[in-house]
């Protein structure tokens, strides 16, 4: 997005009939949040909340319209054109994750086509849906001026604006995470144990998402113990209940990996695990990621939050600070430990947030109704300037994914994939007319370049990464059958020049001609770079090197 067309955005669109303009919709939730409370924050919903539904609507409303528009600029990113590979070959489960993206990916090109919109459409609609039942579930816990402020946080984190434009297994384990707390927390607060076994099928779905969604059920059990108003639920079946049903909905998962050998289980087990580096430098770039994607004000107060809810939640037994912690801290205690032996990618922590996002908001509005006239001018300070931060952070964001600027913001592996497609694409019509055979598509790198050539090709059958020249091979391992491939030419692709990739090649192509280099624009000054190599004679085994 530039600048001009946000600000063209943020001028010309309206919320209803009557003419309230987003900006003054925006500028009035601010104005309402920023002027605190005036009652009780558990008291009964007032018309002052209506600048509060303004900004959350006008939130939704922008980012929903300025995704839609990205779609027909922004190229799926090596990640999303892989998670669509997936999609394509259709499985219980997939070497690196569960099915769930794969399932979100399938729905949306179905309606859609293989398009960026088709691929991504259901991760925007998730990703309101989860906005929703986070307001729900934190007007159960604290009031709605809490939760619609909580919402209005969701709508600003980087972390979770990035989760509904971006596919990844986020988007779904972000919704069914929050739907399962929701269950939960409707289970509590009316006493009905069928809301235990819905919120079994929903961790199921979690866990279908990412395996890391087992952490739910440690968290739960945790907030039971410490809650002397809930943990007699514990010697009820409905939550016991509730984790069978779990592992019934999660049984694809595990008949997949007994068929092939435990592979998922094992990667991320030993991924998890890691090996010890003690480097200094993976810990820093830990925390500073963490700080960009929460944003300095929000890492400041959700840190704060975290400490409250232990406080008021695990030492003095305020359930509605209980769940805040309970579903929080563990879950970021583990990552923190964890980045202490393996990368730790920035997205794992943002189920965390979501329960902190509740109690943040209410400490926010206990800031801002402050009786102290300096205390509450510096609140209304700080959550003006970290409007502006979150929505500098999101400017940037999505005009570097879509337009390349800023520079440093850029993501290197995005855009200019369509363009290569069609230089490979005019290699393998040369390749076709010298061998009268049909060539197929060789990435020789981990899967960016197969994945991406498979979608703006449309030939995901045709484009295979490294497992065809003896490496492991990630999915492609799993759906790719190389005897297809015997004896067929193949264009490949090498993201550099590499005497070890081309000696890779002479080890099973009978021919290999020479490379030569492609450079295509990919947005703004940034281009795209390989270097294309005809080649003959496929042999899925090594062949011994003449003389």
């Amino acid at each position: 997005m530039q600048p001009g067309f946000g600000k063209v955005l943020l001028m010309t669109f309206r919320l209803d009939a009557r003419g309230f303009t987003v900006r003054q919709s925006f500028h009035a939730a601010v104005t309402v949040t920023m002027s605190g409370p005036t009652e009780s924050m558990s008291s009964a919903p007032r018309g002052s909340d209506n600048g509060l539904w303004a900004g959350v609507i006008f939130m939704v409303a922008l980012l929903t319209v300025l995704r839609v528009a990205l779609c027909g600029i922004m190229e799926l990113l090596p990640e999303e054109a892989y998670y669509w590979t997936y999609a394509k070959h259709p499985a219980l489960g997939y070497f690196d994750h569960p099915p769930m993206v794969a399932w979100i990916v399938a729905a949306g090109t179905t309606l859609f086509g293989d398009t960026a919109f088709g691929v991504r459409f259901v991760t925007m609609v998730l990703w309101i849906a989860t906005g929703g039942l986070l307001f729900l579930t934190g007007r159960m816990w604290f009031s709605q001026r809490v939760a619609l402020l909580a919402t209005l946080f969701y709508t600003l984190l980087p972390i979770y604006v990035g989760a509904g434009l971006i596919v990844t297994p986020d988007g779904p384990l972000l919704f069914f995470w929050l739907a399962t707390l929701y269950l939960i927390s409707q289970a509590l607060h009316s006493g009905r144990g069928g809301y235990w076994l819905a919120a079994g099928v929903t961790f199921g779905g979690a866990l279908l998402s990412k395996y890391y969604a087992l952490l739910l059920a440690p968290s739960l059990l945790w907030f039971l113990l410490l809650s002397p108003n809930h943990r007699q639920w514990l010697r009820r079946p409905h939550p016991w209940l509730a984790l069978l049903i779990a592992l019934v909905v999660f049984s694809p998962v595990i008949i997949w990996n007994a068929h092939h050998e435990w592979a998922s289980f094992v990667f991320q087990s030993t991924r998890a695990a890691g090996t010890a580096r003690n480097s200094l430098r993976d810990v820093l770039l830990f925390w500073l990621f963490q700080l960009f994607v929460l944003t300095p004000p929000f890492f400041a107060l959700f840190a704060w939050t975290a400490a409250r809810g232990i406080r008021r939640g695990w030492q003095q037994r305020d359930d509605s600070w209980n769940f805040v912690a309970s579903f929080s801290v563990p879950l970021f205690v583990l990552f923190t430990a964890a980045s202490l032996k393996t990368q730790i990618h920035v997205n794992w922590t943002a189920p965390a947030f979501l329960s902190l996002t509740l109690g943040g908001a209410a400490i926010t509005l206990d800031g801002l109704s402050s009786q102290g006239a300096v205390r509450a001018a510096w609140w209304r300070v700080g959550a003006w300037a970290t409007v502006a931060i979150c929505a500098l952070v999101i400017v940037f964001g999505h005009t570097s994914l879509a337009f390349g600027f800023p520079d440093f913001f850029t993501y290197t592996r995005s855009g200019g994939w369509s363009a290569v497609a069609q230089e490979v694409e005019a290699a393998r019509a040369r390749a076709r007319n010298e061998t009268n055979l049909e060539p197929f598509v060789l990435g020789m790198e981990k899967y960016n370049i197969a994945a991406e050539l498979g979608f703006y090709l449309h030939a995901p059958n045709e484009c295979v990464n490294m497992y065809a020249t003896g490496a492991q091979g990630l999915g492609y391992r799993y759906w790719t059958n190389l005897r297809n491939f015997e004896g067929r030419p193949a264009v490949a692709v090498l993201p550099k020049p590499s005497d070890d990739l081309i000696a890779l090649l002479h080890q099973h192509f009978e021919q290999v001609g020479e490379s030569w280099h492609v450079q295509v624009p990919a947005h703004g000054r940034q281009s795209r770079e390989v270097y294309l190599v005809i080649c003959a004679g496929y042999h899925a085994a090594r062949r011994m090197p003449p003389g």
